[in-house]
This record gives structure tokens, C-alpha cells and sequence, in this order.
């Protein structure tokens, strides 16, 4: 593909974006250009899970987030607004499972902060400064 059809293609994502979207428009310029994710892996005891097991997404310093949690592929939890929390014992049995935090953030000059706590778990991230926002959790339930 050249670069041409490409750049259009991008281009056209954006506005159309910015037309349905309350997000301001260079939150879509600043993600457009990112594709870090951060990764854990976390083991976990299937008794722990009779323990809520919560994995909460807070935006920080008056930011709002817009986006989803995947559990293998599945949407379970839309984000929205400065916190979102969800109880992943209820979804959870013995397997893997990957968890997929996905969105944007803004302004984007602030940070998101990521934590997973349950029976014996505590596990924390952050991210910032980019405006967006894409975490994966892998969990291997024993």
C-alpha cells in the first residue's frame, strides 16, 4: 500500500472520529501515533477466587477515560467517565484469560492508574502522558 491511500485513510478515521465523539480532537492526533502497551502476567489460586478479585481503572488529576475491558476478546465493561470498576471473580474459573484495557484519556497530559486487588493479589500500573490508554493482564487461574 502506498503512502498516499494510507495517509487518506488516516485522515478520514479522524474526522469521522472527531464527528461522533465529545473527545477534543487532538486526543485522536496524540493516540494515532501510539501503540506501546504495557503487559503483566499474573498466576492466580482458584480458591482466591471465592474473593472479589476487583480491577479498577481510575483516571488521575480530573482526567476522564473513554474505552472498554476485554476478557478473551469479549467486551465486558465500557469505560467511561474517571473510574470503572469490575469484579473479575464472576467471569473467572480455572484457564488463562487475557485482559484487555483499551481507550483514551484526556487531557492527555495526565495518567491512568490500573490495579487489580483481590485474595492475595495486589498488582499496580500506571500510564500516562499519551492520551492513550492499552493494558494486558494475562491471567493463568490454577
Amino acid at each position: 500500500m502506498s503512502f498516499k491511500p494510507l495517509a487518506l485513510a488516516t485522515f478520514l478515521t479522524l474526522v469521522l472520529l472527531g464527528m461522533v465523539s465529545d473527545f477534543p480532537k487532538d486526543v485522536y492526533l496524540i493516540a494515532q501515533g501510539q501503540h506501546l502497551m504495557q503487559s503483566t502476567s499474573i498466576n492466580l489460586n482458584h480458591n482466591d477466587l471465592s474473593q472479589p478479585l476487583v480491577l479498577t481503572i481510575k483516571a488521575l488529576n480530573g482526567a476522564n477515560i473513554k474505552g472498554e475491558i476485554y476478557l478473551n476478546g469479549q467486551v465486558i465493561k465500557t469505560l467511561q467517565g474517571n473510574t470503572t470498576e469490575v469484579n473479575l471473580s464472576n467471569y473467572l474459573s480455572r484457564g488463562n484469560y487475557g485482559i484487555l484495557i483499551t481507550g483514551m484519556y484526556y487531557p492527555s497530559q495526565s495518567s491512568v492508574s490500573i490495579t487489580l486487588d483481590g485474595n492475595g493479589t495486589q498488582v499496580s500500573q500506571q500510564t500516562g502522558k499519551t492520551g492513550l490508554l492499552k493494558q494486558q493482564i494475562n491471567l493463568e487461574v490454577q
